[in-house]
């Protein structure tokens, strides 16, 4: 049996999109460089980034001097088939390949074919899982599906399971689904998502918030059907409470007809997608997110550094929020729940404030720093025979 002392682990990462510091791709840049370690060695390519990137481990498929070229003339397929290669081609015989979403099937069989070792990060639920709980919501609201997931989508992705040595599942539900898809455990590496330090509000920014019945509910995500926003204002709007609902996100054509009446009324404010929610965090007193399907959202982990109470459905909590400690977790079609959770957040200060507490103090556990370094330490076990 190896040993930790005895195992030194190079991963390659690759992930096909544009990097820059917020989104995904920032989780996937902050994971990759908190999990270097005397024992973890790990790079990460990806398709292109911007002028305020400069990370050792980091490097560009596209060269800067072609990045403008390729983007102009050429379609997202064959850019990511570009990348693709250029990732195959820089990979060591030794390295692991840690690959994120959008890499081709193509591109698993190959590296498998040339004996790779392969690991997966797995940003949302199977979508065998997405995709009957998608389909259900769209026929409730008597839409035609525009989710995008296939059949064929799903089972591409479940041949892609079936080539990898390891898969990361940022949550709980994440991991069931999974299990659901007949992955096997001895894969499944269970993790999470994080925030980075200057995502966590200073406590003298928490104490300043209102302790008055009116508050503010925020709502931060894309707004189409799979958060879930058009439940959120149904809640809102028969819960009577007193006060503002911010819907923080961009409107997804599916459901401008159900959103917009909705922002006539005075106490519902949209907010198109803005860069700095910093401040949307620091001026709210309650985090809500229905959500139907998702992995660990990253606007939760805003949430817990803000010291927000949250409601939030399982999907929306990612797996880091605590029933009846950092808030409610309640199912996202539960709606006599939901209300009343509206309601006693709005009628109970103390309640808020025990809430927003337990949430900071949780944020720290969420650091990008101690969420790489755990994620190493559980491959390395994992490696090793060790199950801790």
């Amino acid at each position: 049996m190896l040993t930790h002392k005895q195992l030194m682990v190079k991963i390659a990462a690759f992930y096909p999109n544009y990097f820059h510091i917020a989104g995904i791709a920032y989780a996937a840049l902050s994971i990759v460089e908190a999990m270097q370690s005397k024992d973890v060695e790990v790079s990460l390519m990806g398709i292109a980034s911007g002028s305020d990137l400069s990370k050792p481990f980091y490097r560009n498929a596209l060269p800067a001097w072609l990045k403008s070229i390729v983007y102009r003339f050429l379609s997202d397929v064959w850019v990511i088939k570009i990348a693709e290669f250029r990732f195959s081609r820089s990979l060591q015989d030794s390295e692991y390949a840690y690959l994120w979403p959008a890499v081709s099937l193509a591109l698993y069989e190959n590296l498998h074919a040339h004996g790779h070792k392969l690991i997966m990060e797995f940003v949302n639920t199977h979508q065998a899982t997405s995709k009957s709980i998608l389909d259900e919501e769209y026929t409730r609201l008597g839409l035609m599906p525009t989710h995008g997931i296939t059949s064929e989508d799903v089972v591409e992705e479940s041949a892609k399971l079936e080539l990898v040595d390891f898969v990361f599942s940022c949550s709980p539900i994440v991991t069931a689904s999974l299990v659901a898809a007949k992955v096997p455990p001895k894969k499944i590496l269970e993790t999470s998502y994080g925030l980075k330090e200057s995502d966590i509000l200073p406590l003298r920014e928490l104490n300043d918030r209102s302790q008055g019945a009116e508050i503010t509910a925020i709502f931060v995500g894309r707004i189409g059907v799979r958060k879930g926003p058009h439940l959120v204002l149904d809640y809102w709007c028969r819960s009577n409470v007193k006060g503002k609902l911010k819907l923080i996100g961009d409107i997804q054509p599916e459901v401008k007809h159900i959103i917009e009446p909705y922002l006539k009324r005075s106490d519902i404010e949209h907010v198109p997608y803005v860069k700095d929610l910093k401040p949307i965090y620091k001026e709210a007193d309650v985090f809500l997110l229905p959500s139907l399907e998702e992995g660990s959202p990253l606007v939760t982990y805003l949430a817990l550094g803000a010291g927000l109470p949250c409601i939030v459905s399982p999907m929306g909590g990612g797996g880091v929020i605590e029933h009846n400690k950092e808030g409610f977790v309640i199912e996202p079609h539960d709606d006599l729940t939901w209300i009343e959770s509206i309601k006693k957040i709005s009628e109970d200060i103390n309640l808020r404030k025990r809430f927003s507490s337990n949430a900071y103090v949780k944020a720290k556990d969420y650091l990008w720093s101690t969420v790489g370094r755990k994620r190493s330490q559980l491959l390395l076990s994992r490696l090793s025979g060790i199950d801790n």
